[in-house]
């Protein structure tokens, strides 16, 4: 029997049950929630493996030059996101025709198919061929994730909701990215080569993605929310998405949404390769370097925890834009300080850690609140996925500039540019803010 609820801060959305901090919808049940977190915790790690792993594929495997491995890391990103921004939109309409298991359970399958061919490339146009199938995966988890956790829960506790699953999703990526980066040194230990050594590791990860599809099918909820009895063409759904961004709240969210997804792949892309080549430079074999380049990014990601649970306490007390800019303040000081860092895996690294681990879940957590506040119950699949179309927009900005920049200038040279562009998105939030407090007072 459900129980109705209504906390006193009302909105017109109508109200399930009430479990621990989360005011659900109507016909939520706890199983699906749980099934939410499930995915958030496999989802984020699963699809930042092949970042993380990367390096040890140039290295081992296709055996690329240390001064070429930058401009390729950044290329197969920009051409992921490529396909993202493709297809983006059309996972979320396609989630508001169909519902959202079906989208949400075929990304991780088709992640687990990519993840079984990559390590068997040749060639690095191989690996960029093989990189498409992941990025259709990714495409498809990128926007069910925030559509799900948004669809789940009343407005009245989304901040925390978008705040939970997000700490799952940072549990993920420390316990689980902390048993692949030794996979490849456990079966260099039971006899392998370095290049089985990498194919097998890829494999059992393309294995435990599969089983986590199969999950998601079986115990989300079926349907999507607010569906329209008479079903409009595709392009007439995405229309929804940027008609929305006259509203400048939405504008505001989308442009959070490039910065913001620009910050999560400078990390993924660029860190654990800064940190392998520095690791070779100093003697490590291309398990130990990765190894402890995967270790380092744990660190990042085990930051970020406890600034999940912070940015929890307030976000949903007070405006999404002030969360906003204060979240950006933090990142542009995180992403900024690295480039004073003298060796990457010195002790000054820790606080470098810190810091990026806190920039990196406040901006992201204040964009998903932010555009999930601000998008309509109606299509908001389709709202979601415009706001993760901007930010896969900010992700190949940031891959193609960015390899570039790693390999002619410096290894830092990707996270200084992605602090100004903090200072720049901080600087917008402050003048929305100030638009609004101008017409509220004329």
């Amino acid at each position: 029997m459900k129980i109705e609820t209504k906390p006193a801060d009302y909105s017109p959305e109508e109200f399930g049950i009430k479990f621990g901090p989360w005011q659900l919808m109507p016909d939520i049940e706890k199983r699906h929630l749980f099934t939410l977190f499930f995915g958030a915790f496999f989802g984020i790690a699963t699809m930042a493996f092949v970042n993380v792993f990367g390096p040890y594929i140039f290295d081992n495997i296709l055996n690329i030059p240390k001064e070429e491995q930058g401009r390729l890391a950044g290329n197969l990103t920009a051409v992921q996101e490529i396909v993202v921004l493709s297809v983006i939109g059309f996972c979320g309409a396609l989630s508001d025709r169909v519902g959202r298991r079906f989208v949400y359970s075929i990304g991780f399958c088709i992640l687990g198919i990519g993840y079984f061919l990559y390590p068997l490339a040749s060639t690095s146009t191989e690996l960029i061929i093989f990189r498409t199938i992941v990025a259709f995966g990714c495409a498809c988890n990128t926007v069910m994730l925030p559509t799900v956790a948004n669809d789940y829960t009343h407005e009245v506790t989304r901040g925390k909701m978008i705040a939970t699953t997000s700490i799952f999703n940072g549990l993920g990526l420390v316990l689980l990215i902390s048993t692949f980066r030794n996979l490849p040194s456990e079966f260099s230990e039971m006899g392998y080569d370095p290049v089985w050594s990498g194919i097998y590791t890829a494999w059992v990860v393309a294995g435990l993605v599969v089983f986590v599809a199969t999950v998601l099918f079986f115990n989300l909820k079926k349907g999507a929310p607010a569906q329209a009895s008479t079903k409009e063409p595709y392009f007439a759904t995405m229309k929804i998405a940027f008609k929305a961004a006259k509203d400048p709240r939405i504008a505001l969210a989308y442009t959070a949404g490039v910065v913001s997804r620009g910050d999560l792949s400078v990390v993924s892309t660029f860190f654990t390769l800064w940190l392998y080549q520095e690791g070779i430079s100093q003697g490590m074999t291309g398990p130990e370097a990765m190894k402890t380049a995967g270790g380092f990014y744990v660190m990042v990601q085990a930051f970020a925890l406890p600034g999940a649970f912070l940015i929890s306490t307030f976000i949903d007390k007070i405006d999404r834009v002030v969360n906003l800019a204060i979240a950006m303040a933090v990142a542009a000081c995180g992403y900024l300080y690295l480039g004073f860092i003298d060796n990457p895996l010195s002790s000054q690294m820790y606080f470098g850690a810190a810091l990026l681990g806190l920039g990196e879940i406040f901006a992201n957590l204040s964009a998903i609140s932010l555009i999930g506040s601000s998008a309509p119950a109606k299509g908001r699949g389709a709202v979601i996925g415009g706001f993760s179309f901007f930010g896969a927009l900010g992700i190949f900005i940031v891959a193609f500039v960015g390899g570039n920049l790693f390999d002619s200038i410096s290894p830092t040279a990707p996270f200084t540019m992605v602090g100004i562009a903090n200072i720049g998105l901080l600087m917008l939030a402050l003048f929305v803010l100030f638009i609004e407090k101008k017409k509220k007072d004329s």
